[in-house]
């Protein structure tokens, strides 16, 4: 059996024809880009998403038809929390407000003072990044969009609803709104009256790893297979990126180095102790959870620094600028708050900054400082987790990871063994293994990760004890830092 993997991200999609036994047959990627505006918004054009879908679906199967590979199911995985609304025939009424987008601050301002209301019951304090308070806005501030709305979707169920004409969103996308219960995985009705949501305005919730529907007629003919194969809702892009990455029991931890920065681990249940300094969502194994840590910008502050200060720099040019640069980069520092802090605080007012700079400074400490910053604020966020998960191992996946000076800053700061998988499709091959598990292929998540990835290539980064006490050091300097700003 053969599983096409649509996996659509913040930058590009990408379908990956995989066999059962994880062997990548074919590879096709559409890139597209955020139309960011003035004040913090961000929107795309949902089409954007239509006509990568296609593209893919018709390049997959011209390469499966040429090599004689059969197509038998597909599995999506996306980006989390971005809104399109929708008329009553499934057309966008409007761009789709991302999940980056920050038009809703005061509106989530306004709602803070509900956190003891909300977190208890939806797992996260009330922050522009979900997708609820953009459903208020376009309520408040586009009413006619919004009456005119049957149907508020996030991206994966726009994708899931080209592909088999059925309307619904996964547990892992409504933990994203923070207008569902999500111990009882039920849109909750004093939540939706706090975001002034009409419920009948939502998609019916379904449990990630399920047979979303079946491939359209249409959708088969462009993918050049049969109809009605099934289409399996895999769960969020993070949520699968930490399966791919082993996150199929407690204790271990994912670190995710991508446009944003990400720290998940599993929970069988809810923390009794849960603080509201951590993200609790629907994982995409059923019935479990998973904590998580983020990072507003990671991936995109280091793009931003090198377009400012490298433009036409390889890649490979840049890694040695950062080597350039001694561990604790001469003495520079950063807040990496490029775009407010999120967890553990969602502080939307905190900015990135540079500090200690003397006549002596390079730039290539600058750029070295920056990506000890993003480290720092992935240890803070490890210290945190672990206060309700003990962490046994921690693998690291992401753009950013393709960078070996930027994983030997993490072991050093994490003080820690950090092993980095052989290719960075951990949120594909995430996807693979929910739905192989859905379709009885393997009898459970576990299984099925340890039998794609025997053999893997893997590369271990331990750390420096002599930089790790020092890295230590830095990190409370830059908490310190950030207190006194921000406090």
């Amino acid at each position: 059996m053969n599983i096409l993997v649509i996996d659509a991200g913040t930058s590009s999609m990408r379908g990956i024809l995989f066999s059962e036994e994880g062997k990548q047959l074919s590879v096709s990627q559409k890139f597209y880009r955020v139309t960011y505006l003035p004040q913090g918004w961000a929107e795309q054009n949902p089409d954007d998403w239509s006509m990568a879908l296609r593209g893919i679906l018709k390049e997959t199967g011209r390469m499966a038809e040429a090599k004689g590979y059969s197509i038998d199911a597909l599995a999506l995985t996306a980006q989390r929390s971005s809104v399109i609304p929708m008329d009553g025939l499934l057309n966008p009424l409007a761009n789709a407000v991302m999940w980056q987008d920050k038009r809703t601050e005061e509106i989530c301002r306004r709602l803070e003072k509900e956190n003891g209301t909300i977190f208890p019951k939806a797992g996260a304090r009330v922050n522009p990044v979900f997708s609820g308070s953009k459903m208020t806005w376009f309520r408040e501030n586009q009413p006619e969009i919004y009456g005119n709305t049957w149907k508020f979707l996030v991206v994966a169920d726009y994708l899931l609803y080209l592909l088999t004409n059925e309307v619904g969103t996964d547990l892992t996308y409504g933990s994203r709104s923070l207008l569902m219960n999500l111990e009882k995985g039920e849109w909750d009705e004093e939540l939706l009256e706090l975001f002034r949501v009409n419920k009948e305005k939502l998609c019916p919730l379904v449990e990630p790893g399920s047979v979303f529907g079946a491939l359209t007629e249409e959708m088969a003919e462009l993918l050049g297979c049969r109809k009605g194969i099934p289409v399996i809702t895999a769960g969020g892009d993070q949520q699968c990126g930490a399966i791919g990455q082993g996150v199929v029991k407690e204790g271990i931890l994912s670190v995710t180095a991508g446009t944003g920065g990400f720290l998940i681990v599993s929970a069988k249940e809810v923390p009794q102790n849960l603080q509201q300094n951590v993200i609790c969502n629907a994982a995409s194994l059923k019935g479990q959870y998973i904590l998580e840590f983020g990072i507003l910008t990671c991936c995109s502050a280091f793009d931003w620094f090198c377009r400012s200060f490298y433009d036409g720099w390889s890649y490979e040019a840049i890694n040695a600028e950062v080597e350039r640069s001694p561990a604790g980069a001469n003495g520079c520092m950063v807040l990496p708050y490029f775009q407010g802090r999120s967890t553990p605080d969602w502080n939307r007012n905190a900015r990135g900054m540079f500090a200690n700079i003397s006549l002596d400074i390079r730039r290539c400490d600058m750029l070295r400082a920056l990506l000890e910053s993003i480290c720092y604020e992935f240890g803070n966020g490890i210290e945190i987790l672990e206060r309700y998960v003990e962490v046994s191992d921690i693998y690291i996946n992401g753009g950013l990871t393709n960078s070996e000076p930027f994983n030997e800053i993490q072991a050093d700061v994490y003080h820690r063994k950090i092993i980095r998988m052989g290719s960075s499709d951990a949120t594909a091959r995430g996807a693979l293994i929910v739905a192989l598990n859905t379709l009885g292929i393997y009898p459970s998540e576990e299984s099925a990760f340890t039998a794609l990835n025997k053999g893997r290539e893997q590369k271990v980064y331990l750390p420096d004890e002599s930089r790790s006490g020092m890295y230590q050091q830095k990190r409370c300097s830059m908490n310190s830092w950030y207190t006194r700003t921000y406090a």
